[in-house]
Formats: C-alpha cells, structure tokens, sequence
C-alpha cells in the first residue's frame, strides 16, 4: 500500500518528524504543570484553555486522521496537508505576536525544546505539501 502512494523517503522522515513531534506535544499539553498559568487573570486563563484543550484535541484528532486519509484518498490528502500546514503557520504566527506575551513559559526543558524545533516541523510540513501538490500535479 505504501508504494502504491509513490512518495519520496523525504516525505516519510518528515512525516515521521511531524508525528513524533506532535505526540510530544499532546504529552507537554496535558502534564503542564496548573502553576505556569495565572488563573486570576481572564486573558490569561482564556489563552491557557485555548492552548490546552482545543489544539490538544485538534492535534489528537490530525494524528487519527492522517493516516486515513493519506491511505483512502490521494486527491484529499494534498489539500488536508496544505490546509495542515496552513493552520500550524498561522499558530505558530499567532503565538509569536500575540500568545507569548499573555502566557509566561518555563524556561527550559520541554517547552523550550518544542518552541524550538518547531521551525523544523513547519519546514518538514511545507516539503510534505509541495512534494504532495507536485506528485498530483504530474498525474494530471
């Protein structure tokens, strides 16, 4: 099945970058520690809830539903991963001007090694996008 979809070696290391990355974010997300967020402050808790919960369960449900969609359709997945890589540059946007300064992190161990790779994720995410929309592109 797997070379039935025809994709580059690339495509399967980046791939396997972004899933492990995105497991390590799922566990930082739910072992963060309560005291790192100032509950007495609404923007702040608010801003905590968001980055918690909602993109925990989105990033949960993009770990299911990748490989289901990468397996069954080959016409949706190029517009999944491009609409993928579309919402994680716009977060990663996002918390750059405005989420960095409502919510204080540690200044070391997990979170500092996940803001820090993230660039790559996003790198890994455009390559699997252009390799995907061009490998499409040559069938038509």
């Amino acid at each position: 099945m797997i070379k039935k979809l025809q994709l580059s070696n690339l495509f399967w290391i980046s791939l396997a970058i972004n899933y492990l990355f995105a497991i390590i974010v799922v566990y930082a997300f739910l072992t963060v520690p309560d005291t790192i967020f100032d509950i007495e402050n609404p923007e702040h808790a608010l801003a905590a809830f968001k980055l918690t919960y909602v993109r925990a369960v989105i990033v949960a449900l993009v770990l299911i539903a990748y490989p289901i969609v990468l397996f069954k359709s080959q016409k949706y997945i190029t517009l999944f991963t491009v609409g993928l890589t579309a919402w994680v540059v716009a977060l990663y946007i996002d918390d750059n001007l405005v989420l960095y300064r409502l919510i204080e992190y540690p200044s070391r161990g997990l979170v500092v090694f996940l803001q820090a790779v993230r660039p790559i994720v996003i790198a890994c995410l455009i390559w699997m996008s252009f390799e995907l929309t061009f490998k499409n592109y040559k069938k038509h």
